[in-house]
């Protein structure tokens, strides 16, 4: 590997050189996980039955989520108290609704 004087003239420049650096490694970090991306959507795209399946996930977690999120609903919430001016002492459900004007 040839030694390049810009190279040396860069580190050697205290915190500028420092900062350099840090950025190269953060650009070279950056076009490696590029590389992996690409090379994982190239798989993807080679084997149809990796995309079914991922398809088949993601809606099994969304359809999950909407259960668990009708079920809280149809349960009152955080505790069937809907109105902002509650005077309850104590919420149930260890949810509690502060006012912020």
């Amino acid at each position: 590997m040839e030694h390049d004087p810009n190279e040396a003239d860069a580190r050697d420049s205290g915190a500028g050189g420092a900062a350099v650096e840090q950025f190269q490694r953060a650009a070279l970090d950056a076009v490696r996980s590029a590389r992996a991306l690409l090379d994982a959507a190239e798989s993807v795209i080679q084997e149809p039955a990796a995309i079914e399946a991922m398809v088949n996930t993601v809606s099994s977690m969304a359809r999950s989520a909407t259960e668990a999120v009708a079920g809280f609903a149809a349960a009152g919430g955080a505790g069937g108290s809907t109105g902002a001016d509650s005077d309850e002492d104590e919420p149930s459900g260890g949810f509690e609704h502060i006012s912020v004007d």
